[in-house]
């Protein structure tokens, strides 16, 4: 099947569907600008410039022990890095607007989707856009966070400012992971957009899908994928812009 063949085949299938979830992987925030720390290039530019590695300095330990160094990492790789909204992902708007896509499951925590206009969305790793006081439950805006001088502190009591993510060593919202698996659970149609079917992302979803098709967008191949019934090669906000939905 050429490429064009496989664009108006993943198009008739989507808009043919009564009930879309969608699985956004780590390579959408790459491709939107966004600082990608488990990439292997992100990993070693940071590495080189901090003396750490970024998966030790995302993590809950380096913030507990080392929140200064934490926030400078934070602010300069994360926060200043925040991608830009594409038309791919304006996309997914636009079939949450027709009533075709009913959520979107994400390990993002730039919010992409949301920052597009949608409104299904399954943060489970949380949002660089939440923020809050541990003591006395005060939120804050990304911007306070961003705009601080050193390690941000709650203006009410003082106490280190706490970015609502899922850092590393921590457990996820085990109430968000129901969420997800019964949209999964409900879906017709899932569209995989920049992961692979095996990473952890779609092995943790993947299992429950008992619809009909499973639509596989990504830039990397990975003999996994042929579990997908349909793979299309390419950078997935670039073919969701070409499908022109």
């Amino acid at each position: 099947m050429s490429q064009e063949e496989k664009l108006l085949r993943a198009k008739a299938i989507i808009e043919n569907s009564r009930y879309l979830v969608c699985l956004l992987g780590m390579r959408v925030s790459s491709q939107c600008g966004c600082t990608n720390w488990r990439s292997d290039q992100d990993a070693y530019d940071i590495e080189t410039r901090y003396g750490c590695s970024p998966e030790e300095m995302f993590s809950a330990e380096f913030y507990n022990t080392r929140v200064t160094q934490f926030y400078d990492f934070y602010k300069r790789e994360i926060l200043s890095k925040r991608g830009r909204i594409n038309d791919g992902m304006k996309s997914l708007k636009r079939l949450e607007d027709r009533g075709i896509l009913q959520s979107i499951i994400t390990r993002d925590i730039y919010s992409l989707p949301k920052r597009a206009g949608c409104k299904k969305v399954l943060e489970i790793h949380g949002s660089i856009y939440r923020n809050v006081c541990p003591k006395c439950r005060t939120k804050y805006p990304m911007k306070a966070v961003a705009e601080s001088a050193g390690t941000p502190k709650c203006t009410k009591c003082g106490t280190t400012i706490r970015p609502e993510v899922c850092l590393r060593g921590e457990m996820v919202d085990n109430s968000l992971l129901t969420r997800a698996v019964d949209e999964v659970g409900m879906a017709d149609t899932l569209l995989i957009l920049g992961s692979r079917m095996h990473s952890q992302l779609a092995k943790t979803y993947v299992k429950y899908f008992e619809g009909d098709k499973i639509i596989l967008i990504n830039d990397q191949d990975h003999y996994a994928d042929d579990a997908a019934d349909l793979v299309i090669d390419g950078k997935a906000m670039e073919i969701m812009s070409k499908l022109e939905l």
